[in-house]
């Protein structure tokens, strides 16, 4: 698994939040491509997780079909030695022991990563439930 560094992280961690062109293009020309066709798999776009795939990035690709529910994904990453991938995906569920895994491996990237993760999940979550009573109000 490759390792990234605090900036790739941090433009990773952006791109989650705001999905900004500005942290995209950061991404894709420092080398991080992958990051970005990662964020794009999670959120659904199937030529994402294809370019995952054929570039070799299998673990990532792993990594979304786990998040997506797939036990058998979630043992390919233990099997293949990317366990910090595999508290990633327990730590956008919320997991406090993958929180705490990830933490004393030095993990820290995809702690915040995943923390992203759960909380826009949370408020698509939100979103949807509130939204059954939107009576007009602008601000929902």
């Amino acid at each position: 698994m490759k390792s990234y560094s605090d900036a790739q992280f941090e433009h990773f961690i952006l791109l989650i939040r705001k999905d900004d062109d500005m942290d995209r293009e950061w991404l894709l020309n420092n080398s991080c491509r992958e990051l970005v066709e990662f964020f794009d798999a999670i959120d659904g776009m199937e030529n994402a997780f294809r370019w995952l795939l054929e570039n070799n990035y299998r673990q990532l690709a792993a990594t979304v079909d786990a998040i997506n529910g797939n036990a058998k994904a979630k043992v390919f990453l233990l099997q293949s030695g990317n366990r910090e991938l595999a508290a990633f995906v327990e730590a956008t569920t919320g997991s406090q022991n993958a929180v705490s895994w990830l933490l004393k491996f030095n993990h820290k990237g995809w702690v915040l990563a995943a923390k992203e993760f759960y909380d826009k999940q949370h408020k698509k979550e939100k979103r949807g439930f509130l939204g059954l009573f939107d009576f007009g109000n602008p601000y929902a």
